[in-house]
């Protein structure tokens, strides 16, 4: 299921970057997942079992193979013991992507609401009938929940058993000093499960899973982990005094897939749980939610995506 939304979702930004000049600091480079040990190196073999069962290109390399990727990673080769080259992948500054997107949307007609809380969720008879939020009353036909981690508080008042929790994750977005001390594309660190990406004037360092609730508060050990693992692999690359450290609550499902499609209520839908996977599955999750909200023959199997696969 992972895979299938990812893979519509990569062809909904095909055909969305065909239509719009969207900048967001995009590359076409491919990820480079690289292996500290034998271990993981035997332990990727599941991985790759996967990829090739469902058609995705991949590499596997030895660790001179990676300097063609990613040349910056000269000074670390000894620290390397095998990596996957995945060329079909792109990155890029998802924030960045979402604000333009949605100033498109306002340029188109679209409306948004910004810093309003939302106080109650009114409904009768099967239908929701308004949502009350910043002192204000909004009536639709149709509604669709897409509040992340948020999701299962806010559905909880309808009765709705959402089964997705806040899991933590930590980011660093470094100042580029040296270009070529840096990443070119995308670098996932199998040992400290921590992605190195490249922008382009800036490195953005981010991973971890931390079970702790909704709390945002950052644990400066973290940083010091995200540090480490960017000057180990990219020595001299980026400012780190200068760097912004954040934290993000990733919507987790029990069986790490998305939940996408209708609710008990007849005009509700959901498009939540997305986990560590939010932007490479955003375009596909919402042409989905699009087409089953017009009532639409959807162009990939959703029927196992929604919530009632939880049902006992």
């Amino acid at each position: 299921r992972m895979v299938r939304v990812s893979e519509y979702s990569r062809e909904m930004f095909r055909r969305f970057q065909a239509e719009h000049a969207l900048d967001f600091e995009g590359r076409n480079k491919g990820t480079l997942q690289i292996f500290r040990t034998e271990k993981e190196v035997r332990a990727a073999q599941g991985d790759i079992e996967v990829l090739q069962a469902y058609g995705v290109p991949y590499q596997r390399l030895q660790p001179e193979a990676c300097l063609q990727y990613e040349p910056a990673l000269k000074n670390a080769l000894h620290k390397i013991a095998g990596a996957l080259y995945l060329p079909n992948d792109a990155t890029g500054d998802c924030h960045l992507f979402a604000r333009k997107l949605a100033q498109m949307c306002m340029e188109k007609g679209a409306e948004f609401k910004f810093n309003c809380e939302i106080s109650r969720i009114e409904h009768s008879d099967g239908l929701i009938k308004a949502v009350h939020a910043g002192g204000g009353r909004f009536e639709a036909d149709r509604f669709v929940c897409a509040l992340g981690s948020f999701s299962r508080p806010m559905l909880a008042a309808l009765g709705l058993d959402l089964p997705v929790y806040p899991v933590k994750g930590y980011s660093l977005t470094v100042p580029v000093t040296d270009g070529s001390a840096a990443p070119v594309s995308t670098i996932i660190d199998e040992t400290y499960k921590v992605a190195i990406t490249r922008f382009n004037e800036r490195i953005r360092i981010g991973g971890m899973a931390e079970l702790s609730g909704y709390k945002l508060q950052l644990a400066p050990e973290r940083r010091e982990t995200l540090e480490l693992v960017v000057n180990d692999l990219f020595p001299g690359s980026g400012d780190l005094p200068r760097a912004t450290f954040w934290s993000g609550l990733r919507p987790m499902t029990p069986d790490s897939t998305p939940i996408i499609g209708a609710t008990r209520f007849d005009n509700l839908f959901i498009n939540t749980g997305h986990g560590t996977l939010g932007w490479t599955m955003s375009l596909g999750s919402a042409k989905l939610t699009a087409d089953l909200v017009c009532g639409r023959e959807t162009e990939i199997r959703s029927n196992d995506l929604g919530l009632s696969r939880y049902n006992k």
